[in-house]
């Protein structure tokens, strides 16, 4: 831990000098031959407005995450609601902005550091059985430090939410994610099967971006492969088809990610929105009598003070930060609160219904010789873009009935050989994988191209719960994942990596010796290599998080909150983020996120008969 620290402070400190010295005819160059000028630019970041005690506004958005600088910017289209944005860490810095560098934020002042603990017998190649949940702590929360995939699940994920929530529907919610899409490819928008799906008008780019011809040809490669597992090809993985293998969407463009806070707080700025930097806020504000939301309780600069909201509070905290503030502001389950001492004002099952996506990683090695290293050496060129060759894909093994909706996403990084030191510090330090399992990895890529296939099963049944640790509320949550507490997620898991250990046997894997490397899963090592019963152990004991929590403050009649997100038993509240999840989507969660916060503005809009005001830009 402290060495990932030391170094993504350097990187992060680094960089922060370089962007003040940009202006050097040396440093443009330098700046120019990495690919980063883009992601040094002066930010534009909105300025932090002086907050005093007892200001008064129409609304106090709490995180300006995925959702909740959506939620902010688009309340403030209304020029006459006044609207407080609250972010508890600072502007993102240029390892934030430029596309490649999202490794080097975990462990600084940009996250949250959290750490999420597994059940006894389950995920040991974890010391202490604990990964490290990465959290954004900067204006785009989590949206300034994910990987920037671009996926939306599948119809039938939405149709399912709607049983239980009226108005949540895939026609319902598609033209929310067409309101935020600014799609950049070609192939998509010139394609009449598939640009309806899609918009160019909005204000996250969207792209695939050209790969240089190595990159391009380790693609090919690979999916061709999958082509021949029986993996069906196709343009993309948010359009029609719903099964098939193909290069994912990012949220980046032009050397620049996409994060909310660029899409929606860069040189936007309003004089009725004001955005709050360092703001933690500790409490929710509820009137004792009529049970009414008026405000928060934030320390802002080291001092403690209460902001008053008219109309109501809207906390976009995440999956995580929501669930927590709730409880610490008396609303959550009564066993939970009373054992320490919080007044309980509505017992509601706040922190319950944790969902993640887990993962499972297979290792292939490839080619052996110098000639793989070239990848390496061109990771410098691709800092704009993506520093690694990535397919992605989504399928089913279970070939009973008509469903199209996938049991499994996958994620395939090709790394050319040599790269053996920052694999094993990568695995160490980023995903808390202990020496023996990432030795194991990084001694495989010595001479060879190695594939690393994550392998996720996109409906889990297990559910996990976030609850407190004390009613103090600096304190971290307490994050149990509650992975495989059913076993028939070991089953299905165990399925869906059977069917991708036949990547061994195509042809390109045959032309190069490629094989199945043999991890050190130390809980599994008694059993025969190969066998079901080794893998299904090695399914229970080599998880890993990707980092898409869902579900805390689950929205639904036995929820938490309703159809239009207002928290049960409270008036002026409401929570849009990933919490409000009844189910995890298909795919990556950021996406499906953006398209709640664009969704919780206009219910929020409606509900004041202002959906329709005039957008102005001042």
């Amino acid at each position: 831990m402290f060495e990932l620290n030391s170094l993504n402070v350097f990187v992060n400190n680094f960089l922060g000098f370089v962007q003040s010295t940009s202006y050097l005819p040396w440093v443009r160059w330098l700046l120019k031959l990495m690919a980063l000028a883009q992601a040094i630019i002066p930010a534009g970041w909105p300025q932090s407005y002086p907050l005093s005690d007892g200001d008064k506004f129409d609304f106090i958005v709490v995180g300006s995450g995925s959702a909740g600088a959506i939620v902010a910017a688009r309340l403030s289209e209304v020029p006459h609601f006044k609207v407080l944005l609250l972010e508890a860490g600072g502007d993102p810095p240029p390892a934030s902005v430029a596309p490649s560098l999202f490794g080097t934020l975990g462990h600084t002042e940009y996250d949250w550091d959290y750490k999420a603990y597994l059940d006894k017998n389950t995920g040991t190649v974890h010391p202490d059985r604990a990964i490290y949940m990465t959290r954004g702590k900067m204006l785009g929360g989590s949206s300034s430090n994910n990987f920037e995939v671009y996926s939306r699940g599948v119809p039938e994920d939405y149709d399912e939410w709607a049983q239980v929530a009226n108005g949540w529907y895939w026609a319902s919610v598609l033209p929310y994610f067409k309101k935020f899409e600014g799609i950049k490819d070609p192939s998509i928008t010139n394609n009449p099967n598939h640009r309806d799906l899609h918009s160019t008008d909005g204000s996250v780019a969207v792209t695939r971006p050209k790969r240089n011809r190595y990159f391009s040809e380790v693609n090919d490669i690979i999916l061709n492969s999958y082509e021949e597992m029986g993996l069906k090809k196709i343009l993309e993985l948010n359009g029609p088809d719903n099964l098939g293998v193909s290069l994912p969407h990012f949220t980046f463009a032009n050397g620049r990610r996409s994060s909310t806070a660029e899409a929606f707080l860069r040189d936007k700025e309003r004089r009725n929105l004001k955005v709050v930097k360092y703001a933690r806020v500790t409490k929710i504000l509820i009137d004792d009598i009529t049970s009414r939301v008026y405000g928060v309780e934030v320390f802002v600069e080291g001092k403690k003070i209460n902001v008053f909201a008219n109309l109501e509070v809207i906390v976009s905290a995440g999956a995580i930060d929501s669930p927590k503030l709730l409880m610490l502001s008396g609303i959550g389950p009564r066993e939970v609160l009373t054992t320490i001492g919080i007044n309980v004002i509505v017992d509601l099952p706040v922190g319950k219904n944790l969902q993640d996506h887990h993962y499972t990683p297979i290792v292939f090695t490839g080619q052996r010789g110098l000639q793989s290293v070239v990848q390496n050496l061109l990771v410098p060129t691709e800092l704009d873009s993506y520093p690694v060759p990535i397919q992605s894909g989504f399928f089913r093994v279970d070939k009973w009935g008509y469903s199209q909706r996938p049991q499994f996403q996958i994620f395939n990084v090709r790394i050319g050989a040599t790269a053996s030191p920052m694999i094993l510090f990568g695995f160490r330090a980023i995903t808390n994988f202990d020496e023996p399992f990432s030795y194991s990895i990084s001694k495989a890529n010595v001479d060879r191209e190695i594939d690393v296939t994550s392998v996720i099963n996109v409906h889990p049944r297990s559910r996990g719960e976030v609850t407190l640790k004390s009613s103090n509320p600096f304190d971290d949550p307490i994050i149990n994942m509650g992975y495989y507490r059913d076993e028939e997620d070991i089953e299905t898991t165990f399925q869906g990596l059977k069917f991708m250990l036949s990547y061994s046997n195509t042809t390109y894997m045959r032309k190069v010796g490629g094989k199945i490397v043999k991890l050190d899963v130390s809980a599994c090592n008694h059993l025969k290599w190969g066998s079901d019963e080794y893998w299904r152990c090695y399914v229970r004991h080599a998880v890993g998080s990707m980092l898409h929590p869902v579900g805390t403050c689950e929205m639904g009649p036995y929820g938490v909150v309703d159809e239009r997100l207002r928290v049960y038993g409270v008036s002026g509240l409401r929570v849009a983020d990933a919490s409000v999840m009844m189910t995890i989507p298909s795919g990556n969660t950021n996406a499906p996120t953006m398209m709640i916060g664009e969704k919780a503005a206009d219910l929020i809009k409606a509900d004041y008969n202002a959906l329709y005001q005039e957008k102005y830009f001042i």
